[in-house]
């Protein structure tokens, strides 16, 4: 049985008590992994992450937002989320299902303060007015959808909605084509919203298109506290500025110890279609591997984002990518319910990147600035900064990203002797250097260096 189809099979054989309200320990645990964001998408860090009916997992996301959580019970299990901001109590949750050890990926969770959430609740039915049990019903949010499963009366429902916003909201079932509908969330409301799948007819699916994918190295010890919220953002905020955010469709194995983590992010254009079960993902070393290595299967249909967080991903090695939609007839075996493949991207992560000088809280009086060498980078780029890096600091040196000038650094050079701005004395500064390919689809960030001018 391929991955995909243990996946999907395991919707016919849940139980409703069990999805919702969670079991008794059965001793089989699987991973769960995702990102934690705000409404906008922006990461959060530091959140606090654990399965609602689980004592022995719990995790905290790091600075770009993502967590991975271990000893996960193996079934339906509610994950949520905790943060405190400036003094205010952040929450939200999904549904991931779990398998034993196996790892539920892109588990992505929309946080906002507990007293501006909202829900939505309501029923799936077949066209004979018949509950329909096992249905999922997903409502879009910043990078994947919150979800809930239906019971055996066809009930649904999706708490801890931020509110103020307006969602699409999808009801979607094996054997049946989907439905759409729109709901606008109040802060302390449940919305009833209801839906009616008529049978599919194996309705083909669209190939997804224009895959891409960014891989970004990012040092890992440099993680976020709740005690310094500024650092929170730091390291978000600079990749903000060579980040697109995500595209405004909507309204709205353990852990390596190693120094440095690797992400690799891709996204295709979203196509709305009926009959859309979901997305498999494919990834290989090579062709070969390629063409046979199913990695997930996002059951999300209205996702365009997908963040490999493999912890096995290594620097200094090409990873292929493609993809497939499903339709809702996908687990009955018929011709035609598995689409094209799409486009074939790659991704070869660089290897860290680290700031030799200055030392941190060294004291400068001619700033030049080293770091390590990036095999297969094509420049570097320097950032410094006159206060701590966040979303509403720009930095300091160069003045104009588009326009860098002696802040672009060519590869094999790996030095630069500051010339910009004057350096105010006694002042601190913090100097950041990435790592690009020409296209700026491989990127690494260095670790961020405080110093001061003499």
């Amino acid at each position: 049985m391929t991955m995909q189809r243990r996946i999907w099979g395991g919707v016919f054989t849940f139980l409703c008590a069990v999805i919702l309200a969670g079991c008794g320990e059965n001793g089989k645990v699987g991973v769960v992994s995702g990102t934690i964001t705000d409404i906008e998408g922006d990461p959060v860090a530091d959140a606090e992450v654990f399965p609602a009916n689980a004592v022995n997992s719990r995790t905290r996301s790091l600075h770009n937002g993502t967590y991975y959580l271990t000893n996960v019970p193996d079934r339906f299990t509610v994950i949520r989320a905790r943060a405190v901001i400036n003094g205010v109590e952040y929450t939200g949750q999904n549904i991931a299902q779990v398998f034993e050890n196996e790892q539920s990926k892109n588990v992505n969770i929309m946080i906002a303060p507990a007293n501006r959430q909202g829900a939505v609740e309501g029923f799936v039915r077949d066209a004979l007015g018949r509950g329909i049990e096992g249905a999922r019903v997903f409502a879009g949010g910043a990078l994947s959808s919150a979800l809930a499963v239906t019971d055996r009366r066809g009930f649904y429902r999706i708490a801890g909605l931020p509110a103020g916003y307006e969602y699409p909201i999808v009801a979607s079932a094996p054997d049946y084509e989907n439905d759409t509908r729109t709901v606008s969330i109040v802060a302390g409301e449940t919305a009833l919203v209801s839906f009616t799948l008529n049978s599919s007819v194996n309705r083909p699916v669209q190939t997804p298109i224009n895959l891409s994918a960014t891989a970004w190295t990012m040092p890992r010890v440099l993680t976020a506290t709740r005690s310094t919220p500024r650092e929170r953002d730091a390291y978000n905020a600079i990749r903000a500025l060579f980040d697109d955010k995500p595209r405004p469709r909507r309204a709205v194995a353990s852990r390596s110890t190693s120094d440095y983590w690797i992400e690799i992010d891709l996204s295709w254009d979203y196509e709305e279609q009926l009959s859309l079960l979901g997305y498999g993902i494919y990834r290989g070393r090579t062709i070969d591997e390629l063409n046979r290595n199913a990695i997930a299967f996002l059951r999300d249909p209205l996702a365009d984002f997908f963040a490999d967080l493999d912890p096995a991903l290594q620097p200094n090695v090409t990873y292929f990518y493609e993809m497939v939609a499903l339709n809702t007839d996908y687990l009955n075996d018929l011709p035609g319910t598995v689409s094209g493949r799409s486009n074939r991207v790659s991704a070869r992560p660089f290897t860290p990147i680290a700031i030799t000088r200055p030392f941190p809280n060294e004291i400068v009086d001619g700033l030049i600035l080293q770091w390590t060498p990036v095999p297969n980078a094509d420049y570097y780029l320097v950032l410094i900064y006159d206060r701590f890096p966040d979303y509403q600091v720009a930095p300091y040196f160069p003045t104009d990203l588009n326009n860098p000038g002696a802040a672009k650094v060519f590869a094999p050079a790996t030095a630069l002797v500051y010339t910009g701005p004057a350096l105010v004395s006694g002042r601190t500064y913090y100097a950041v250097v990435l790592a690009f390919t020409n296209n700026r689809n491989t990127r690494a960030i260095s670790q961020i260096v405080p110093f001061q001018a003499r």
